[in-house]
């Protein structure tokens, strides 16, 4: 699909400044750092080029933008593996709580957003390969008009950076949305493994931590669903661009490396593992930029084609990040070289948000079979 101009610009300008800014000597040195990444480089995506507020609407200091914009953002910062918090701040929480439409919260958060002051982050609660909004099991109290929470979420996408944690808590019979300030001192943060050393997750324990109820009583599945579906089409975008990234390294690497006097790009088995990593390339192309209609458009198919981006994406980073590995040979399975940063990434994307498995049977549940 042809991009209109304003998108190649926002691409090709975020692409120069990424190779500058983040280049992967840049990304290794944030992979043990406390914080994962680089303050002063996500500084200047939001003042320099508005990425952090490209999901904030123009009165609260965003550009307003849809989904398109949002997908070559994605694109462009996994192809350069950046680790900043983009997926959790951006996709999930600007857009949870412009969805919210509770003023006060949006005038509260989102102009810190938009010029990347302020790192925010959904704590989606955990169901078997996915997420659920009924299975949180955090419990919010309400005593003389204020609310306190109360319960353990594990793995939150950011949560050891985040100044602010959206956390979905029962009260009176239903569910809501609640935001919570991360530096309470009733709110305790603990690390959490992951094998993708380039995203970072926590536990987060609430102890009657005070907090502020955001939109209407029992909104939190339409806002969680909400946000999944902008977070899952930018992390297919986030897998595009990694999978991409490994197919133009495989393929000038092929085209340089020679044995027994020729480039191996020139031997049947190469070509063929490299044609295969195209059309897997070529295919998750295809199903984003369906699920990016859908979204901006509001489709009656939204739910379909985001789930059918997500498996198709998922599958596609997975495998060319794996040939990769195997067409680079000995020196791929080195942790020097970028297949290895990368194979992880495509791992761990496959379970961030569902898993391929858990939107197949979304699938199959939307189309009735």
């Amino acid at each position: 699909m042809d991009e209109p101009d304003e998108l190649r610009d926002l691409r090709s300008t975020l692409h120069r400044m990424l190779a500058s800014t983040a280049p992967e000597s840049v990304v290794r040195e944030h992979l043990d750092s406390p914080e994962g990444f680089d303050r002063s480089a996500w500084t200047r995506l939001a003042t320099e080029i508005g990425v952090q507020g490209l999901a904030v609407a123009e009165e609260y200091g965003g550009a307003g933008c849809g989904m398109r914009e949002l997908a070559v953002a994605g694109e462009e910062l996994g192809y350069s593996l950046f680790p900043g918090p983009f997926l959790s701040t951006v996709l999930l929480g600007a857009t949870l709580i412009a969805r919210s439409r509770d003023a006060a919260t949006m005038q509260a958060l989102l102009p810190g957003i938009a010029d990347g002051s302020l790192v925010c982050t959904l704590a989606l609660p955990q169901h078997g390969a996915g997420w659920d909004a009924d299975a949180t099991t955090v419990t919010a109290v309400s005593e003389a008009g204020t609310w306190t929470l109360t319960g353990t979420i594990d793995h939150v996408l950011d949560g050891q950076v985040a100044d602010v944690i959206l956390v979905p808590a029962r009260h009176d019979g239903v569910i809501s949305v609640f935001r919570v300030d991360a530096n309470s001192p009733s709110v305790e943060v603990r690390p959490a493994l992951s094998m993708d050393q380039t995203r970072r997750f926590a536990h987060v324990d609430l102890t009657s931590a005070s907090a502020l109820r955001i939109g209407a009583p029992g909104s939190a599945r339409q806002l969680l669903a909400d946000a999944g579906a902008v977070g899952s089409v930018g992390l297919a975008a986030d897998q595009m661009g990694g999978a991409r990234r490994m197919l133009e390294v495989t393929a000038d690497y092929a085209r340089t490396r020679y044995q027994f006097g020729r480039p191996i790009g020139s031997f049947q088995a190469v070509k063929h593992a490299l044609a295969n990593m195209l059309i897997s390339t070529e295919l998750a192309r295809a199903a984003l930029d369906d699920a990016v209609r859908a979204v901006d458009e509001k489709a009656r198919d939204m739910g379909t084609a985001v789930s059918v981006a997500n498996i198709v994406c998922s599958e596609a980073y997975y495998d060319v990040a794996a040939a990769a590995i195997q067409l680079h040979g000995g020196i791929g399975f080195t942790w020097e070289h970028s297949a290895h940063l990368y194979f992880k990434r495509a791992t761990a994307d496959r379970f961030l948000l569902g898993t391929p498995a858990h939107h197949a049977q979304r699938l199959a549940g939307a189309l009735e079979l």
